[in-house]
């Protein structure tokens, strides 16, 4: 299934291997993209693409704040 730009970060496809890094820094391993944004929503974050190399996307979940009002 394609989501084209829906997907934080520019990922394209829910079923992309992402490898995922949790809010604390522990390495979750690699997941699909779907998977990915489970965690991140149960977590109440964002998945935010931090390094695209060699094939390999590494997500970190976020936890994005929004800014208070003026």
């Amino acid at each position: 299934m394609s989501r084209d730009g829906t997907l934080s970060g520019g990922l394209a496809n829910l079923n992309d291997r992402v490898k995922v890094i949790d809010r604390d820094g522990t390495d979750l391993g690699f997941m699909i993209v779907a998977e990915a944004q489970k965690v991140a929503s149960d977590q109440g974050a964002e998945l935010f693409v931090i390094e695209r190399e060699k094939g390999v996307t590494v997500v970190r979940v976020v936890l994005v704040k929004k800014a208070p009002p003026r």
